[in-house]
């Protein structure tokens, strides 16, 4: 072993082949060194030097032999017995007796001497959740760890106790809270609404009351009255229906009065929307002077059904009907009496 002095002339210090192993060291202060340590121990020299700046990134390797990991095997003799064949080509185990990994070719084994040395880095910390599940009654307790880290679940199985006694009765619930009940953004609950079954979703949700809301009545100071009428129709009284939560159609009844020579006769219409607009309601009159009382019951132009869509309102919609009188025969001047006179508005909802 020779080393350079300070005139670059070798020097003899150890007349023997060594083993040199250099070290380097982190300069943490940012001064260079002055002295690097020499140690002789028998045929093996240390050398401490100070670590250098980083390098340039250097050329890609080939690619790793591909292998498959088979874990831990206690030494060679029980890898040899294994008896491997070419089925069983790029596996490794780790050998502990020898502290060294072997690698099959399918032909034969490679070793790597001293693989394991020291502590690799810390992997990413183990993000562990748990869970308790019930088993059945009289089972033992088990737990089970699933999944690879750093992701893994604890699942704990806690054996189920007997039936106890019945505990003393609770509370009444709401009903909104039952399993088979729907109430939510969709499905909310509004004014006078009842709790109908829905087939598509299976569950009771909230729908408008069947029941006629209302009434709305004209009463006879309302009614539009007069003598001598000539025009073919004339509106005698209308009524605005404030709007509701739901779709609905207008149910009417009432009474009206009008009189003209024999001969002549005239009826009362209630429509919707204007004075032209859907027919939900009719009093036919008489062609006797003397006989012009008419009862208004509902009526429409069309055959009406569930789903049909005739003379109905939307919701949150208001709607203004129309009580009209018509002359449908004869041409005489005709009088609209008020006495006795009404209409009653009822919604029905669809």
């Amino acid at each position: 072993m020779t080393i350079e002095n300070t005139v670059n002339e070798p020097t003899v210090v150890y007349d023997d082949d060594v083993m040199i192993t250099m070290r380097g060291v982190s300069d943490s202060v940012g001064l260079p060194y002055t002295v690097n340590p020499v140690e002789l121990a028998d045929r093996e020299v240390m050398i401490e030097l100070r670590e250098g700046p980083a390098g340039p990134v250097g050329p890609e390797g080939d690619p790793a032999w591909p292998w498959l990991w088979e874990g831990d095997i206690a030494d060679l003799a029980a890898l040899t017995a294994l008896g491997l064949g070419m089925a069983d080509a790029r596996k490794a185990w780790r050998v502990v007796s020898e502290n060294a990994i072997y690698y099959w070719t399918g032909l034969e084994l490679i070793a790597f001497d001293n693989a394991f040395r020291r502590v690799g880095r810390p992997g990413a910390p183990n993000q562990l959740t748990g869970a308790a599940l019930t088993g059945a009654t009289g089972s033992t307790a088990a737990a089970s760890m699933n999944g690879t880290a750093p992701a893994q679940r604890l699942e704990i199985t806690f054996p189920r106790g007997e039936t106890g006694d019945v505990g003393d009765p609770g509370a009444a619930g709401r009903i909104q809270d039952a399993a088979d009940v729907l109430i939510d953004e969709v499905h909310p609950l509004g004014q006078d609404h009842v709790l109908a079954w829905d087939a598509a979703i299976e569950k009771f949700r909230p729908a408008p009351s069947p029941n006629l809301a209302g009434p709305w009545i004209i009463g006879e100071k309302q009614f539009t009255g007069g003598t001598n009428m000539t025009d073919p129709f004339k509106v005698v009284a209308a009524i605005t229906i404030p709007a509701q939560p739901m779709a609905w159609r207008p149910i009417v009844e009432g009474s009206a009065y009008a009189s003209a020579a024999n001969g002549t006769r005239c009826d009362f219409e209630v429509r919707i929307g204007g004075p032209e607009g859907a027919l939900v309601g009719y009093a036919r009159g008489h062609a006797v002077s003397a006989i012009g009382f008419a009862l208004i019951a509902p009526t429409f132009q069309y055959p009406i059904q569930p789903g049909s869509t005739a003379a109905v309102v939307a919701a949150n919609q208001t709607a203004t009907l129309y009580v009209i009188v018509r002359r449908v025969v004869g041409t005489a001047n005709y009088r609209v009496y008020t006495t006795n006179a009404q209409l009653i508005v009822s919604a029905q909802p669809v």
